[in-house]
Formats: C-alpha cells, structure tokens, sequence
C-alpha cells in the first residue's frame, strides 16, 4: 500500500507528514450507453469494480416472445466488455486511463414456425333426434413463435363446414331398455339380415345373461348407448347427485364390465332437463333421441309396429322400439318386414357414430 505525503507549513518551517492507510486510486473511463463516465477505483481494481462505481449494472439481451413479447430468457445473450479495443471479462484487472466500453445487445424475439394445420369442425349438437353428418375440418397456415408456441396469426385456406342433418336415405334402428330375456332373438334377426342397430342399455341389467347379451351385441358390431343405470323417468327433476349417478355410473359400469364408454346417451322416456343434458356433455357424450316412435312398448300388433315405421321415416331418421322392458314378441315379429320394406325404400341402415362428415368443400 503507499502512503501519500503532505506537506504542511508550520512556523518557519515545513514538516513532512506521511498519512498512512489510504489506498492509492486511477481514474478510468466507462462509457454505457453512449454516455462516458469517470471511475475513480483502486489501483488493484477490476472491470466490475469500476462498473459498480458508476453504478453501471450491464443487461444482457432478453428473448422475446413473437407474440406477447412475453420474456423467455431474462439472459439469452450477454453483455460485451471491452477495455481499451480488447474484450475482456469482469474480472479484468485495469490500469490509469483506461477505458472500459459496455456493449449492452439489444433484445432479440424469437424465430416464427409456419405450418399448415387443422382448423377444428364446428361440434355437433348437444341433442340429436335424427342422424346428422358430422362437421369437416378445414385448413390454416399457422405462423407461432418457435419457442413458445404462441399463434401470431393464422390464416384460412379452407373453412371448416359444421355438422348438417342426413338427408340421404339413411335410417338408424335403436333398441331401448335391454339386455332382456329376447335380446338374444332381436340380435338373431339382426345378424341375419345383415343390419347393425343401437342397443340403449340399462346398466342394472347387465349381469349375469344380461352382461353376456351386452357382450353378444358388442361382438357382432352393434352399438350401445348409455341409458342410465335404473331407467328412471323422473330423472329431470331428481337432485344432481341422483342425476350423476344414473348417467356417471352407468358410463362406469359399462367401462369396467365391458371396456367401452359409449358416444351417446339417451333420457329414459325422451325426458330431459338441462342438468341432464349439461351432466351428458361433461361425459363426452351427445344425447340422442329419436324421430320414429313405434311406441311397441304399448304392446301393438306386429303390423301397428311396421305402420308406425313406415308411415314416420324420413332420410335420416331414428327409430325407437324395444328389446327390453316387457313382453316383446310384438316388435320381434315386426323387425324382419321393417327392416325388408325399408330396405325395398332405398334405405341404408347406419350407426349415429358411422355417419361419414359432411363432403369436403369444392376446390
């Protein structure tokens, strides 16, 4: 450490006083920003002790997002120190007159990725009587940030066209309140006419024979469709806890006993209320009702029952008749000529869920 040295006049004379314990300081120069400013700092002194004499604090560069400019990376890149035209480090030891330069980069945003991509349909009712072709997906060309995948913009090449109702001769067959004691005869019919149809199941029936009619009608193609657990058709005006267990269990039991979780739902008696449809929507499902009551649960003659089809269906219907629930030998003496004269119509039997989308725009 040197000591500096005073000199005092004192009298006559002059007295030489040395003061010691005071380091001795350069000066150099900072320049950030533009703007120079002196440092006075110890001889020993380093580039960060001069920057923090100032009161000079670098920033490095941020990355910024495309979008937003939301920052991604507080130091993406970092401050350049020069001393004297050479870069060097903070820890850069100085000498007097020296001039520090602090190169702060400026803020970068990030790179932009384009892609062609999928423009979701428009979604499909939330209850259905007749068949409807679900929506068609369009195309976008996608411009988002590389990073953090923010969309930027997004423009359209081809709109997507929402769902529209069949109006080609199609027709579904439903069959509510199963598995019964003739669910097996109704999948016989079926099967040997080639026609698969929709089984509106009860789910407290699915034991025993029941779980293994429900089996028989999942492996010969059929669907089945959530009709709650214990068919009860004051559902709408029962508490929400009363309606989730009907609908939310039933969804269960048909998961563990058989291993699906069915697209739709259908009310016991048509009934609904808005907790029931909100409660089916949060499942995942789209309640699916009926445009051709047979009403065979009123036991009619078998030529009532094939009346009642024929005089109802239009393209894109659904029929409602029963395997279950009762004596049912009506309606199973009625399915062979509903499905032939049918059938002689023109008419093509469909699953709800097998309905192809709506056709693809024109180019």
């Amino acid at each position: 450490m040197s000591v500096a040295v005073l000199a005092l006049a004192a009298g006559s004379g002059a007295a030489l006083v040395r003061i010691a314990g005071r380091p001795e300081t350069i000066s150099v120069i900072v320049v950030a920003g533009g703007t120079p400013r002196i440092a006075k700092i110890a001889k020993a002194a380093t580039v960060a002790d001069a920057l923090q004499e100032v009161e000079v604090v670098p920033r490095p560069a941020r990355l910024l997002s495309l979008g937003t400019a939301k920052v991604l990376d507080p130091a993406f890149r970092p401050v350049a120190l020069v001393v004297n035209a050479q870069p060097v480090g903070l820890d850069a030891s100085l000498r007097a007159g020296a001039t520090i330069e602090v190169v702060e980069p400026p803020d970068e945003t990030e790179g932009v990725v384009e892609a062609e991509i999928d423009v979701p349909a428009p979604p499909m009712p939330d209850v259905i009587s007749g068949l409807w072709h679900p929506g068609r997906p369009g195309r976008a060309l996608s411009r988002k940030g590389a990073v953090s995948g923010e969309v930027v913009s997004l423009d359209e090449r081809v709109a997507p066209r929402p769902p529209t109702p069949v109006t080609e001769k199609m027709v579904a067959l439903t069959f509510d309140d199963g598995p019964w004691t003739g669910t097996p005869e109704f999948l016989r019919i079926l099967r040997e006419k080639d026609v698969k149809a929709t089984f509106c199941v009860v789910t407290r029936q699915m034991k025993g024979a029941g779980l293994d009619m429900a089996k028989a009608a999942l492996a010969d193609g059929h669907l089945l469709c959530n009709h709650t657990v214990d068919h009860d058709l004051s559902l709408p005006g029962k508490p929400q806890k009363t309606i989730d267990e009907e609908i939310i269990d039933a969804n269960t039991q048909l998961q563990d006993r058989l291993g699906i979780k069915p697209a739709y739902f259908r009310p016991p008696g048509g009934k609904l209320g808005p907790n029931v449809i909100a409660t089916a929507k949060a499942q995942g499902q789209q309640v699916l009702l009926w445009t051709v009551d047979t009403k065979d649960f009123t036991k009619p003659p078998p030529e009532a029952i094939v009346g009642s089809v024929l005089g109802q269906v239009k393209p894109g219907g659904v029929v409602l008749m029963h395997d279950g629930g009762g004596d049912r030998s009506a309606t199973l003496a009625a399915l062979p000529e509903v499905i032939d004269r049918l059938r002689a119509d023109g008419y093509e039997f469909v699953l709800p869920d097998a309905v192809a989308p709506v056709p693809a725009a024109p180019a």
